[in-house]
């Protein structure tokens, strides 16, 4: 998977967002060096049925950056605080009663 940038990553959410739903308060951004670990092990998603987007970025603070920006702009949940070393995905999903947050 290549690198996007910044706004594309955020085109990209923005797309998945408004084809599952639309209300971004629903979604969690987060960053990650493992989506696919950080969405099913970690948030508890299925692997059926469950809406969710993860993206590369360039680096750790682009990531961070597009995080940051749905979390305090279009009001998702999210993390917050700093990227470790390798968070270079950008990841969304759809929060659901089973997924954790």
């Amino acid at each position: 998977m290549a690198a996007k940038t910044r706004t594309e990553i955020i085109d990209d959410i923005e797309d998945c967002v408004g084809r599952n739903g639309g209300n971004f308060g629903e979604w969690y951004v987060g960053f990650t060096a493992s989506p696919k670990i950080k969405l099913f092990n970690g948030h508890k998603l299925k692997d059926k049925g469950d809406a969710w987007i993860s993206r590369l970025a360039k680096d750790e603070v682009e990531a961070h950056e597009v995080a940051e920006f749905f979390r305090t702009t279009r009001r998702t949940k999210g993390p917050g605080g700093q990227p470790g070393d390798n968070d270079l995905y950008v990841y969304a999903y759809k929060m659901k009663s089973h997924t954790k947050p």
